[in-house]
């Protein structure tokens, strides 16, 4: 089977590798030069525009930033909706607003006669690039004919039923994953305000009841200072907190927390360190 992938950034490519491990062949694009190159490096053969993957590929895998990209993606100079086939699935791991996506799925099967599927990743590039990724999906799963495709990047997969809902979980798991990396990155800020040694402090949170799987993960990043190569950019999850703020307003939940993380965030991005790892939100306490 040959998949085509549109998006070749840090979770673009980790599925590109893991599938082509699995023995698929791969084709992809991506705007970016460099990232085109990279994706040839690891093997996948890339094509010209979009359009050219979408007509070559029989599953469509899309990894993007947000629903404008997408939409630019379909309907915009690049016009790849037009390349679509009739009953095809396009896979779409970007997380962005739910009722766009829902908008954009019944869109696609209006037009195109193909079906757009949220299918949101729970984990980083690189949990992804491990196989240990979780698959977010708004679909049913009597419906999901690609499963063992996730199978090559997620240890698991939950379905949400309708589209948009893949979206709204992953809106839901990212919080939390915003929230841990933020405490963690205040505590080792009063540390190191009061003097303490960071790698025992880290290695006491690690070890008690205190432990979440990001001070494993972005700890070390925070007490070594060193925040490139990215896993996860800072800038991408500046955008997913404000979608959580969003998704919170429209179904009236409080979220305090995440509202105050937003403007700490976006305070760093303005100072430009938006390329960086997400655990750089170190730098608002240091």
């Amino acid at each position: 089977m040959r998949i085509g992938i549109v998006g070749l950034g840090l979770l673009g490519k980790a599925m590109a590798q893991r599938f082509i491990a699995a023995g698929y062949e791969v084709t992809g694009y991506d705007i970016a030069q460099n990232a085109r190159e990279e994706a040839a490096a690891l093997g996948v053969s890339v094509l010209t525009d979009a359009c050219a993957v979408a007509v070559s590929s029989e599953t469509l895998v899309l990894s993007l930033l947000t629903s404008e990209d997408r939409r630019a993606l379909f309907w915009g100079p690049q016009r790849a909706a037009a390349a679509l086939k009739p009953g095809s699935t396009i896979l779409d791991t970007t997380t962005a607003r739910p009722d766009d996506i829902r908008a954009d799925s019944a869109r696609i099967a209006e037009e195109c006669g193909a079906r757009l599927v949220d299918v949101c990743i729970s984990g980083s590039s690189q949990v992804a690039l491990e196989g240990r990724a979780l698959a977010l999906v708004g679909d049913r799963e009597e419906h999901a004919e690609y499963q063992d495709l996730l199978r090559t990047f997620a240890a698991k997969q939950y379905y949400f039923g309708e589209p948009g809902r893949g979206n709204e979980a992953k809106l839901v798991v990212n919080l939390v994953f915003g929230l841990n990396r933020l405490v963690l990155a205040e505590a080792l800020g009063l540390a190191a305000k009061g003097g303490f040694d960071l790698p025992t402090m880290l290695d006491v949170l690690c070890e008690g009841e205190t432990y979440s799987t990001v001070m494993k993960t972005k700890g070390p990043k925070m007490v070594s200072g060193k925040y490139s190569p990215a896993v996860a950019r800072l800038a991408q999850h500046a955008k997913d907190v404000h979608l959580i703020v969003e998704y919170a307003r429209h179904v009236g939940a409080r979220t305090p927390l995440t509202e105050l993380h937003s403007g700490i965030i976006d305070t760093l991005v303005a100072a430009g360190y938006g390329t960086l790892d997400n655990a750089a939100i170190f730098k608002a306490f240091e």
